[in-house]
Order: C-alpha cells, then structure tokens, then sequence
C-alpha cells in the first residue's frame, strides 16, 4: 500500500483527504497525525524524522496543501491596505507560508520520497495564483496571496526540473470550486462575499457555461485523489486542474 503525506490537513481539503483515507482504511493503525508549521523547516525535518519512525522510511506521494488565505486579507488590492507597512506584513507572511512553505515540505521528505516507489509531489495551487485566470477575467484583487501562489508555482517548476532524471512527477493541480466553508478558519464577512459575488460574475461573463456552483468538500477530493493517482511522468512540471470548473 502507497504511503502518503498530507501536509496542512486541519481543515478543508486537507483534512478532507485525511478522513477518506482514515475511513478507506477502516480507521486502522496506519494513519497517523503530526503537528508541524510549514514557516518552520526544522519543526518540518522534525516531522519528516518521526514518519520515517513511523513507517519503513518511506513515502510515495507527497500532498501538500497547508495554505494561508485569512479572510481580513485574502482578496486585498494593492491599494486596501490602510499603509505600506501592512501591505509588506500581508506580502511576507503569505509568502512565508505559501511558496517558502512548499521548499521547507519538500525539502523535508525528499529523502523519504527518493526511498518511495511512487515518487510524486504535488502541491494544491489556486486560479488566484494563475496568470491567465488573472488576465482573463481582469482580477486586480487578491495580491499578496496570488503572488505567493504564484511563485509556489514556480517552486513546482524548479523541483520538477531538479528531480526529473530521479523519475519524480512534480505538479500543481487545481482544484476548482471547493466548498470548505465548514471547516473554514473563520467566516468571511460582507466584503469578502461581495468580492467572490463579482469574481463569479467575471467568470461567467468570460465563459457562459461556467457553472460558478461550488462542488460539495467531498467530491472536489476524491477528484483530486483521482487526478493524483492517475500522474504521469508525462505531468511533471505541470500546472493542472483536477478536473471541471475549468476557465
């Protein structure tokens, strides 16, 4: 059986995949929970040790879908921060998190993936973070989390380059409109649900048949573990969305 490791699972997708694999095993002994900070590399290479304890050192898929998207800031435009000094904090912490999150789970576990028989790495991206969805439907808000995202794309790139010649499939997927309310961190105010009201309607101006209804927590997942479990190595490198709600 293929062992997985779910980085950022204590809400939405995340602990989405983590409870389908805990009921798809019967919730036997074989699905185990660590705490760690992506900001954090020791606390990751820490985390990395103790699955290699765990298991027989090593892992075949690696998810990585921690992500920081507070809703007080996530659809911020350049001009909606009351000073420079906020919009630096905003930036760097999402950065932080975001792209640099990604080198530090990565780099962490690639000595348990280099021992899997799998050996993919995939990272949970956004459209928030994707220059044609930006171009395309004229999205001017979101800055600091898009460009974190962004540049987490470009992370993937890098690491598919890197570890092609070692047969690893590196890619980003997207996975479309998920609804992870319930699970949410905190709730989004007016603001923020004005702003996801006329980003629907640009979607649906740009493409008619867009169906701008948000798909159930559980069916978005089990597309995406769908879409993990049939990469390529044609798909390393790649940016890809996981299937529907596509732009």
């Amino acid at each position: 059986m293929p062992t997985y490791v779910i980085i950022g699972a204590s809400r939405g997708i995340g602990l989405e995949i983590y409870l389908a694999e805990f009921v798809a095993n019967g919730g036997r002994q074989n699905v185990h929970v660590l705490q760690a900070d992506v900001v954090d590399d020791a606390a990751m290479k820490k985390a990395a040790e103790n699955v290699s304890g765990i298991g027989n050192g090593a892992v075949d898929v690696l998810i990585h879908n921690a992500s920081r998207q507070p809703h007080s800031t996530v659809h911020r435009g350049f001009f909606d921060y009351p000073d420079g000094g906020e919009l630096d904090k905003d930036f760097l912490e999402n950065f932080k998190a975001n792209a640099l999150g990604v080198v530090h789970s990565v780099n962490a576990f690639l000595p348990l993936l280099r021992k899997g028989s799998a050996k993919k790495i995939v990272v949970i991206g956004t459209s928030m973070g994707h220059l044609d969805f930006t171009w395309k439907l004229r999205i001017e808000t979101g800055v600091a989390y898009g460009a974190s995202k962004a540049a987490a794309d470009l992370i993937v790139t890098k690491y598919a380059v890197l570890l092609e010649d070692e047969n690893f499939i590196v890619t980003g997927l997207l996975p479309g409109l998920v609804d992870t309310s319930a699970t949410a961190i905190d709730a989004p105010d007016e603001e923020t649900i004005a702003t996801l009201g006329r980003r629907m309607e640009k979607l649906k101006k740009a493409n008619p048949n867009f169906d701008t209804t948000p798909m159930k927590l559980e069916a978005g997942v089990h597309q995406l573990l769908e879409a993990i479990q049939s990469l390529t190595p044609a798909d390393n490198g790649t940016l890809k969305f996981a299937g529907g709600h596509k732009f």
